[in-house]
């Protein structure tokens, strides 16, 4: 037992007998329940407030900054459509009358003829649709 108190001395955990404290006559608030580390208290804590990722600009003074890596991801193909990745289905002969008890599901290849997309700028648009500017057959368009 006495290793415990030696212990319990040494990390702070003892009350020492010598300093005890008079409760003084003028303490003013005596009913009030005390507060320690055992009560616990919601702190206000301020957090910093973080900007939107997207913010609207003129066209002069750029456009959507962070999309650059989607952009360089687009792909078009020989009618001007852009998207991440064109798919092609694949068709099966089938004849008709195992059609209705075998049915299967369309299956999807990627369609490799398309070409990587030349994005010259991107802007955010009044309805929140982020529009890209692409070149396409020497004209540039907004899609």
């Amino acid at each position: 037992m006495g290793l415990f108190r030696k212990l319990s001395g040494f990390l702070g955990f003892s009350k020492e007998e010598g300093n005890n404290i008079a409760p003084s006559s003028s303490n003013v608030a005596q009913n009030v329940p005390r507060r320690g580390f055992s009560v616990p208290i919601q702190v206000p804590v301020d957090r910093a407030q973080l900007g939107p990722t997207i913010v609207r600009c003129s066209l002069r003074h750029g456009g959507v900054q962070g999309l650059r890596w989607y952009a360089k991801r687009l792909r078009i193909d020989e009618d001007g459509d852009v998207a991440d990745e064109f798919l092609n289905e694949i068709l099966h002969d089938i004849p008709s009358s195992t059609e209705e008890h075998h049915r299967q599901y369309p299956k999807f290849e990627l369609k490799y003829s398309t070409k990587p997309a030349k994005v010259i700028s991107q802007t955010l648009s009044a309805a929140g649709k982020i529009q890209h500017r692409v070149e396409h057959q020497g004209r540039l368009e907004w899609i």
